[in-house]
Formats: C-alpha cells, sequence, structure tokens
C-alpha cells in the first residue's frame, strides 16, 4: 500500500509499505481520509512527538474508513482484562461498515481510569495510528460506525472536537455568559459553536479578517481584528467595562494567553486550550489572579464518551464542520498539506486517502 512515513524534520515520504494485517479482535480499515491536527504538523517540524513509534513512522490520527477484514476472534477472558471504553458500541463490526477511529486505547482499570479520568490512562496504548496511509488497523472496540448522512470528511472532526468537550467540561458556562474564544482557527470555531450551544454570547479575535468573517457566519455575536484593535481593549468595551465570564485560548503563543488573563473579568473561567511548542516562560503578575479570583485551568486529549459524544453533535449537525475543511489533498500531496496546514493557509485541511 502507499503510506506517508516521516524520517525526520520536514522529511516526509510517500512509499511502498506492507499493507497490515488484523489480529486477534481487530479491524482493517481502507482509509478514506485523515485530517491534519497541529500535532502532526509539529511532528513532521521536529521529527518527533515524545512517545510516538520510532521513526520511521506513518504519523496521523483523525482517521476514518471502510471495514475492509477482520481478525479472528479474541479468546474468551480469564480474568480481569482492559475494559472495553465506555459509550462504545461493541456490538461485532462487519466487514463495509463506515468507521471512525478513537486512537487513545484505554485500560479502564489503572488508578485514572477508576477514578474517570480516562485522558490520562496509566496504560494508554497507541495502536490505531497512522491515518496517512491506504489502510490501517486496530483493536474493533476502538472504531465507531457512522451514519449513512455522515460524510467521511465531516467524521474526521470527531477527535479533535472529542478534546474541545472535554475543555468545556471543566468550564462552566451559564446562560448569557459572555466568552471570548481567542483564535479563529478551526479549533476555535469549535469552541464558539459549542458556547454558543451552551447558551453564551461569544466574542471572537484574531488577526486574520477571512477567519473572522467565518465566525460572524458560524454566530460569533462580535469579532475582534487584533491586528487592527487592542483586544483587552475592545473585550471591556464589550462587556461594559467588566470583561468577559470566560476565556478559552486556543492558540498556544505568549501574546495570545496574556491576552486572555487580561480580558477575564472578577471570578473568570480562563482555559489555555492549545499546547505551546517549544515551551515558553510566562511573565505573568499573580495579583491579577489573585484581585479578580481567576479560575485558570488547561485541558488535554478527551475520554472515550467525550469522542462519543462528539460523534453525536456531529451526527446531528449540532456542530457544523463543513465550512471549517479549506483544503482536501490527495495522499502523494500529503507534505503539501502539511506546509498548507504549517504556514496557517486557509483552515482545516484533510488527506483523502482513498481514491
Amino acid at each position: 500500500m502507499k503510506a506517508a512515513r516521516l524520517y525526520g524534520p520536514n522529511d516526509l515520504c510517500i512509499e511502498d509499505v506492507d499493507p497490515p494485517s488484523p489480529g486477534p479482535g481487530e479491524a482493517l480499515v481502507r482509509i478514506h481520509a485523515c485530517g491534519v491536527c497541529p500535532s502532526d504538523v509539529r511532528g513532521y517540524r521536529t521529527g518527533h512527538r515524545g512517545a510516538e513509534p520510532p521513526l520511521p513512522s506513518i504519523p496521523g490520527h483523525e482517521w476514518v474508513g471502510t471495514v475492509d477484514a477482520l481478525g479472528p476472534p479474541l479468546p474468551p477472558s480469564t480474568g480481569a482484562g482492559p475494559a472495553s471504553p465506555a459509550g462504545i458500541d461493541i456490538s461485532p463490526l462487519q466487514v463495509g461498515d463506515r468507521v471512525v477511529a478513537d486512537w487513545r486505547v484505554v485500560c479502564g482499570h489503572c488508578y485514572q481510569c477508576r477514578r474517570g479520568v480516562f485522558n490520562y490512562c496509566e496504560a494508554l496504548q497507541r495502536k490505531v495510528r497512522g491515518g496517512f496511509a491506504e489502510y490501517g488497523v486496530g483493536p474493533a472496540a476502538q472504531f465507531r460506525r457512522l451514519p449513512d448522512h455522515l460524510s467521511f470528511d465531516e467524521a474526521t472532526f470527531c477527535e479533535p472536537l472529542a478534546c474541545i468537550l472535554n475543555a468545556h467540561a471543566g468550564l462552566r458556562i451559564d446562560l448569557g455568559d459572555d466568552v471570548v474564544v481567542v483564535g479563529a482557527g478551526p479549533i476555535g470555531l469549535l469552541h464558539l459553536q459549542v458556547a454558543l450551544k451552551r447558551g453564551a454570547r461569544v466574542i471572537v479575535s484574531d488577526p486574520l479578517p477571512a477567519r473572522l468573517a467565518l465566525a460572524r457566519q458560524l454566530g460569533a455575536h462580535q469579532t475582534i481584528d487584533t491586528a487592527q484593535e487592542d483586544p483587552v481593549a475592545r473585550v471591556q468595551a464589550l462587556t461594559d467595562g467588566r470583561g468577559a465570564d470566560c476565556v478559552i485560548v486556543a492558540v498556544g503563543a505568549a501574546e495570545a494567553l496574556r491576552q486572555g488573563l487580561a480580558s477575564g473579568a472578577i471570578n473568570a473561567r480562563v482555559n489555555f486550550f492549545a499546547g505551546t511548542y517549544p515551551p515558553i516562560d510566562l511573565a505573568l503578575d499573580p495579583n491579577l489572579i489573585h484581585y479578580r479570583q481567576l479560575v485558570l485551568t488547561g485541558s488535554h486529549d478527551y475520554s472515550p464518551h467525550q469522542f462519543s459524544a462528539a460523534l453525536k453533535l456531529l451526527s446531528h449537525r449540532i456542530v457544523q464542520v463543513t465550512p471549517l475543511i479549506s483544503h482536501r489533498f490527495a495522499l502523494p500531496d500529503v507534505r503539501e498539506a502539511f506546509e498548507t496546514t504549517a504556514n496557517r493557509v486557509g483552515l482545516k485541511v484533510i488527506v483523502c486517502t482513498a481514491p
């Protein structure tokens, strides 16, 4: 099969490799599409991603496709083994099923899983990877069936939307709250839609006019062009001088993080959603947090239930993702897809691996 293999920084090649074979309890999936995640680009730029397999490796985790073959059934359980993640339809997959891959294989019985913090599973397995290829394999329990009306392109948003739901699970957004989303990339625009569904008045800031125009199209009540005006002062003006009740920073940059904290009102909740690479030291006046009683939170990855909930939101068109797709590339053009994402050209980039 054809697959994109990463050998080092900016060294991504299309090669012929042997297709994977499904083992016991696994499914072989003909991949139709895979979204390009900022973390994929980070690995592409640096040549590694910490816990990823040794190079060369096939990147990609936002993938969807059709079940092509099934491995033999698992032997009967003889004791306490890994639990099926909550919320998964565990009825047997069939060849031909349209599916989306949940890459996070959690154990269900470690300390973190037993207390419901599945996104920090201590025995996390990365068995569902390699989306920039013609075929992928993984445990059958990690694949969710897609409704017929949901396109493959739409379904690639399951994983990033699940991460957004994890962030919102730790944020209190009350009806009528003023919410600021810093950054109008694909992630920020997903945060915008979820905040709107929770009954918030949402303000979005970004330096790119085209992204702000789409934010307004998706329902943002106000937008702030940070290339033209001071976003903190504008938030103050739009909230009668109080600041925002909730701020979500969807950009991993020092200035965006500073703006997020400074935009918070008394008792505001501030979420640093995006990772910052390379790591930075952020100058912070602790009095800002102390005297405003700010609650500063972070969020990372998602739980199995949040992945299922994301699929539900997509299936019922509660969150719109088609307007976020700006580029589609064929697998042979995967390098161009990565460069497009890295250079912030357009919005969401999808690599179509099937003819």
